[in-house]
């Protein structure tokens, strides 16, 4: 969706009578320059907005006032956000929020399904296993295709069809016959944070436990890398965490000895098996956890990865 015209059709579904025209952009931050009943908007275009994705936009939500988010889909508790701060949005289904001077409304038809990404090796499993290898190092892209295949645990063929797949969706440019470089990657970032969250980690989960009484995560001293809340607690003390997200490719019966850990399809600590090799650090790699961190929804969380992204992705993006 990258049209006015797509604009004026998502506007059509409001059965609400607005003048709306496009004017000369300026500003190249924002995807179009239009008027509403003639109050200008600056107008953001994305396929899918969810509450994690929303500290990407906030550098481009302070740049202006009068701003306008347009997505195919945007989840309720990220539309519940944007109408808390009296950002102005709509979706292709017809929910709306304005708060204009001259125009006020909000419709909430609750018939919003989320988009199905389209059909690319890039947003598959082993996609998503690439792409954390490239968000954090972008260079890695002209390695070879054996090295990349072995680093991410992913087949050869694998890594030659999402390869493909970069360049011909715009995602990946050639500097000559031998260099590529990875571009658009905040879009990469923000589409990868559902990916490795709703396509990966499930498949890697061992399952849930919960801490027996007076036991707590500082006490597991196997080799074990930690993610989400504690991940980021170590990194950079800010939060206390209250869910807990380890990785390990300890035995399940050790795990649950060593930690005095109680079988929990509920409890807050959650046991995932590792897809990538280094297993050196007491931390997951921070990418992994900002992107657990944005994609719970949950404020306090997102508040931090805001910390971690400043730090340890922003200066990859």
């Amino acid at each position: 969706m990258d049209s006015f015209k797509n604009i004026q059709d998502y506007f059509s579904k409001l059965d609400f009578e607005l003048n709306i025209s496009k004017e000369s952009n300026p500003d190249a931050t924002f995807d179009f320059l239009i008027s509403i009943n003639a109050e200008p908007l600056h107008v953001t275009i994305k396929k899918e907005v969810r509450p994690g994705s929303l500290h990407v936009l906030n550098e481009t939500f302070e740049q202006k006032k009068n701003m306008l988010l347009v997505a195919d889909y945007i989840t309720p508790l990220a539309k519940e956000k944007l109408k808390h701060r009296h950002i102005n949005y709509i979706d292709s289904f017809g929910n709306a929020y304005l708060n204009l001077e001259k125009v006020k409304l909000y419709i909430e038809k609750s018939n919003a399904k989320p988009i199905v990404n389209e059909s690319s090796e890039i947003f598959s499993p082993s996609g998503a296993k690439l792409l954390f290898e490239l968000l954090q190092h972008p260079e890695h892209i002209n390695t070879t295709y054996r090295d990349l295949a072995e680093a991410c645990a992913i087949s050869l063929g694998s890594v030659s069809k999402i390869m493909k797949a970069l360049l011909r969706d715009g995602y990946a440019v050639r500097v000559n016959k031998k260099q590529l470089q990875l571009v658009k990657r905040k879009e990469l970032l923000e589409r990868w944070i559902p990916l490795i969250n709703e396509k990966v980690l499930p498949t890697y989960k061992v399952g849930n436990f919960t801490f027996s009484k007076n036991n707590n995560w500082k006490n597991i001293d196997l080799e074990v890398q930690w993610g989400g809340e504690p991940g980021a607690a170590l990194l950079n003390q800010y939060l206390n965490p209250e869910k807990y997200s380890l990785f390990t490719n300890h035995y399940k019966n050790d795990i649950i000895k060593n930690g005095m850990l109680l079988p929990n399809p509920n409890g807050e600590l959650a046991i995932y098996k590792p897809f990538w090799k280094n297993l050196e650090n007491k931390t997951v790699a921070p990418l992994l956890i900002y992107a657990q961190l944005m994609y719970s929804g949950n404020d306090r969380n997102i508040e931090t990865a805001k910390l971690i992204y400043d730090e340890y992705i922003k200066p990859n993006l």
